[in-house]
């Protein structure tokens, strides 16, 4: 934190009088304790010596000298006395000056004597006023000049001309300067200290109310969240809701919660990560240990905490959208009544078919499938019977026809099969078959047997859509049905062109 020199003044205190006097109080404690120790330590060598003072008695200078360290007795114990009662900074400062109007003038008549000792005291003295005394800096100064000058001027006073004197006031103003400077400097390094502690403080304060508000969010946030080693993915940390969706057992085990991942899912959580801030999103399948598996969306993103890369990771619970969308895709893709593949999944399965077919060099036939008289059928026996007859022949298409093929109503009662490495041929032996089938079942309100019509045809080679063998198909179709229904016909390649040629 960088403290700018603009906020203090000259004497390096706060520059605003409300953050001053902020300062100030809050070090109140410790200067009441720093006076009452001075004014006490002031008070008993003073009375040690004024005790020894006594083997001066009958020198002319001795009652000045005892009414002096009297006064300095008195006003210490005054000091002492009166220190608890300064309520504020502002009342101890005038304690502390008021100490020093009673100081310095018996200070000045102690030291006129002009002994060795004498001098000691008066360049000793000045000290206790600009470092003891915890006093504005421009109270300090003048306590300091006056107490340099005061002591100065006593000392002098039996010989003011003596040779010395312009050195001793130089002496004086030089040791004033000094200790000055090092009050400013003392007060600068006390209030940026202060300041930097209040900083620090506040810091850690907003980091803790941080750290509380992240701890509430991450047991509030209804998701399960993992907080994990990026380097081996230890588990960290996981919330209230990770730890239903898991367990109690899995979330304090790392090896665990790893089991609950496939492989590959869990290794996006220490590998393949977004950059610090940034989120990924990735669809995965979890095992939890007592349930079934569900499919989650995972969100990651990386952070430091406790000087540790992190990885957050939310799973939000995607199993009902993903089935929602699964049937949603059967609806799209399939006949309601059947549950066969409508006309729109037949073309789009048909064109997957026919450029794999090309791609393999295998065949492909198409068989077109129409149920005899089927109008008849809703009209005499009721439309209830005319969809069992629909269902029935689905149910036998899901008897007869291979996992790779596919059955689909194209609409009424027509209907088109796809199947994938089967020529014609084969195409007209599936056909048999289901004729044969439909022929040899039997529906509730339906007096005879259903029989139904059946045209093969093959994709040639060089075609791309499966319109033209579904027009092959029909066409063989509708000569089964000239034919007198009841068979499967399969339609010769040329079949199309001839039946345009006879229009």
């Amino acid at each position: 934190m960088q403290i700018q020199t603009t906020i203090f003044t000259l004497g390096g205190e706060f520059a605003d009088p409300a953050r001053e006097s902020e300062f100030r109080a809050e070090r109140m404690p410790e200067w009441l304790r720093h006076m009452r120790l001075v004014f006490l330590a002031a008070f008993v060598l003073n009375v040690v010596f004024f005790l020894s003072d006594w083997r001066f008695h009958g020198q002319p200078h001795f009652p000045a000298a005892m009414a002096a360290r009297s006064v300095i007795v008195l006003a210490s114990l005054t000091g002492a006395i009166l220190v608890p009662k300064a309520g504020d900074p502002r009342r101890l400062a005038l304690l502390c000056a008021a100490w020093g109007c009673a100081v310095i003038p018996a200070g000045a008549v102690l030291v006129s004597p002009g002994t060795d000792v004498a001098l000691f005291v008066t360049f000793i003295l000045p000290i206790i006023f600009h470092l003891l005394l915890p006093m504005p800096f421009t109270w300090t100064l003048a306590a300091g000049l006056a107490c340099g000058g005061g002591l100065l001027t006593g000392y002098l006073s039996g010989d003011p001309w003596k040779s010395t004197v312009f050195g001793l006031v130089l002496a004086m103003l030089t040791e004033n300067v000094v200790l000055s400077l090092l009050v400013i400097r003392a007060n600068r390094l006390q209030r940026m200290e202060w300041a930097a502690t209040r900083a620090a403080e506040a810091s850690g304060r907003e980091l803790d109310e941080h750290r509380r508000m992240l701890q509430t969010l991450l047991k509030a946030v209804p998701a399960p969240l993992l907080v994990l080693s990026r380097s081996h993915g230890a588990l960290f940390q996981a919330n209230a809701a990770a730890r239903r969706f898991f367990g109690e057992a899995a979330c304090s085990d790392a090896a665990s919660i790893r089991a609950c991942f496939r492989p590959e899912d869990f290794a996006r959580l220490t590998s393949d990560l977004p950059p610090a801030g940034e989120v990924a999103e990735h669809e995965i399948r979890v095992f939890p240990p007592d349930g079934p598996p569900r499919d989650m969306l995972l969100v990651t993103t990386t952070a430091v905490a406790g000087g540790r890369e992190t990885v957050l990771a939310i799973l939000v619970d995607v199993t009902r959208r993903k089935e929602m969308e699964a049937h949603l895709q059967w609806l799209a893709s399939t006949d309601p009544l059947t549950g066969l593949a409508n006309r729109s999944r037949f073309f789009e399965e048909a064109a997957r078919e026919i450029g794999r077919a090309r791609r393999n060099g295998h065949p492909l036939a198409v068989l077109m499938v129409d149920i005899d008289y089927f109008k008849r059928i809703n009209d005499t026996c009721g439309h209830d019977v005319g969809d069992a007859a629909l269902r029935a022949f689905a149910g036998l298409c899901g008897g007869l026809l291979r996992g790779q093929d596919l059955a689909a109503r194209l609409g009424g009662e027509e209907f088109g099969l796809l199947l994938p490495e089967t020529d014609g041929g084969g195409g007209l032996v599936l056909a048999e078959r289901l004729r044969a089938g439909v022929e040899d079942m039997r529906l509730e309100g339906l007096a005879g047997p259903m029989t139904i019509s059946v045209g093969v045809s093959e994709v040639l080679p060089g075609e791309e859509a499966v319109d033209a063998a579904l027009s092959r198909a029909d066409h063989a179709l509708y000569e089964a049905k000239r034919a007198g229904r009841n068979r499967a016909a399969a339609c010769s390649r040329t079949a199309p062109d001839e039946a345009s040629a006879g229009a």
